[in-house]
């Protein structure tokens, strides 16, 4: 008996050893042919489990005392697949597809790489000295500092460069880029006082919040540091429970696992739900604190230390607002340490919405239609039911229209959360302006003072999702109106105006920003 099971073991073992061998020449010989990593979105950021063989490309690595970090010396070229699809199973496909060749659909998607540096951050090598002369700028944040999701001489700092350049010909500058994706204040405090303080910056440009306000169930003041000291036995069994799960027939049957049960969250869900504190709400993140990332109070305390050691360095300092969200109290608390501290303040947020709204404009010019109502209309004076009519209008943009775009959203005159039922006009009637210009309208009746959120679908089946735009909830809050129809800003199909996702601006804004700190820069080193 003894012999039999000692047999069995070795069997098993012998099978598992050669099946991690082959897993990992498998993958080595698959991330060789890989030219594109795809970079997926999904609703509700709601990927589901990530294939073993994609680890060797992340670009993230744990850190004891940063929680995570940048991989050094890492060259990425991203396939983006914000943009529509036919269903949405598409983009996870991709995500999870083992053959590196990018499919069809996605071949003309744009693409953007990054290179990181022995330092492990974005952009060329770090010289221990600026240039002779030269003014040198640290810009520390999260992935709106990093650049996501441009290339390489799209970010803000480069554009910061290229601007400085430009107005301060006579001037040098070293600019290096301390942002790093998914960092919180927390993260940049630690990144500061290591990195940054002991290149003696002259400017240092702060920008975060994004990240400080996720709910994301912890602290990160909690996740990082030093611990109480375990006991042997116990760091024995997390040793073993580690080299295991670390091996590559491990992660490939945890993942298989992990796929059988995941049960995507289906895209009505989103539109039923009531917007969240980001699309106009409020989060009372006092009651929320132990888990979120980093609460109001701390992000306070952590970017006045930040301030405080620049400037007993004798540094200058700079504020950045990184958020696409107008009611966030992380951009109060930045605009109130701004004006306390008198640190210029780039206001991201609104020079993005000003940039957005010119395109608005530009469409409505370009069309001859009638100007979008912006904020409330006959207020004192609304129609006697408590409803408005609201005229939706989207640009087809590059899209090919078979059939129709539809709208579809929660409220029944909507399409009550049926797909592709509501077709929108391009024929000059329902609501439609100009027949056969390529923007669709559709005129409903909404109760006033409420938020729709809805989405566009392109000639698919009726009741069925399929001819998807980006993954974005689009929402308006419906004013009220004396009786006349309310018109709504141009969209455009697969396109979500100076936005390169549901998270950051484009390359557009990053050049927007970039010149708003150079403006801010340019009178401290007179």
């Amino acid at each position: 008996m003894l012999k039999a099971i000692f047999k069995g073991l070795a069997t098993t073992f012998i099978f598992f050893a050669l099946a991690e061998v082959g897993l990992r020449v498998a993958y080595t010989v698959r991330n060789a042919m890989v030219r594109y990593v795809p970079l997926p979105y999904a609703f509700g950021d709601d990927y589901g489990p990530t294939p073993p063989w994609l680890d060797r490309l992340m670009i993230l690595r744990g850190d004891p005392e940063l929680v995570w970090r940048l991989e050094p010396n890492v060259h990425r070229t991203y396939l983006d697949v914000f943009s529509p699809v036919r269903v949405e199973s598409d983009r996870l496909t991709l995500l999870r597809r083992f053959n590196p060749a990018v499919p069809a659909e996605f071949r003309n998607n744009p693409t953007w790489a990054i290179d990181i540096n022995a330092d492990g951050f974005r952009g060329p090598e770090f010289s221990a000295a600026p240039p002779a002369g030269a003014v040198r700028i640290a810009c520390v944040g999260d992935s709106w500092t990093f650049g996501m999701p441009v290339g390489q001489h799209e970010t803000y700092p480069e554009r910061l460069a290229s601007w400085l350049g430009a107005d301060l010909p006579g001037r040098r500058f070293d600019i290096r880029n301390f942002g790093v994706l998914g960092y919180s204040s927390f993260q940049g405090l630690q990144v500061f006082k290591s990195r940054v303080l002991a290149l003696k910056p002259d400017v240092v440009a702060i920008g975060f919040g994004m990240n400080d306000s996720e709910v994301a169930g912890y602290r990160d003041k909690d996740m990082a540091g030093g611990s109480e000291p375990t006991p042997l036995r116990a760091r024995i069994t997390s040793a073993l429970k580690g080299a295991v799960q670390s091996t590559e027939d491990y992660k490939l049957l945890d993942y298989a696992a992990l796929v059988v049960r995941f049960k995507p969250k289906p895209l009505e869900s989103y539109l039923k739900e009531p917007p969240d504190g980001k699309s106009g709400g409020t989060v009372d993140y006092d009651a929320i604190e132990p888990w979120t990332r980093v609460s109001p109070h701390d992000y306070e305390a952590n970017i006045r230390e930040m301030i405080g050691l620049a400037r007993g360095q004798g540094a200058r300092v700079v504020l950045l607002d990184n958020e696409l969200w107008e009611g966030s109290p992380y951009r109060a608390v930045l605009k109130r340490i701004a004006s306390e501290l008198q640190a210029p303040l780039v206001d991201s947020y609104q020079l993005v919405t000003d940039a957005r709204a010119g395109i608005e404009r530009d469409l409505e010019q370009r069309f001859g239609l009638a100007s979008a109502t912006r904020g409330q209309t006959g207020a004192d004076s609304g129609s006697s039911d408590g409803m408005t009519t609201v005229v939706f209008r989207v640009f087809k943009g590059d899209a090919t229209v078979p059939r129709a775009l539809s709208i579809v959203a929660a409220n029944p005159a909507l399409g009550g959360l049926s797909p592709n039922t509501i077709l929108m006009h391009d024929d000059g009637q329902g609501g439609d302006e100009r027949a056969g210009d390529g923007v669709w309208s559709y005129s409903a009746r909404l109760p006033a003072g409420t938020t729709v959120s809805y989405v566009y679908t392109n000639s698919g089946a009726r009741g069925r999702w399929e001819g998807l735009d980006v993954p974005h909830i689009r929402s308006v809050a419906v004013p009220s109106s004396s009786g006349a129809p309310v018109y709504l800003p141009i969209e455009t199909f697969g396109r979500v105006y100076m936005q390169g996702d549901d998270w950051h601006t484009n390359a557009v804004g990053y050049d927007l920003i970039g010149h708003g700190v150079a403006r801010a820069v340019e009178p401290l080193i007179r």
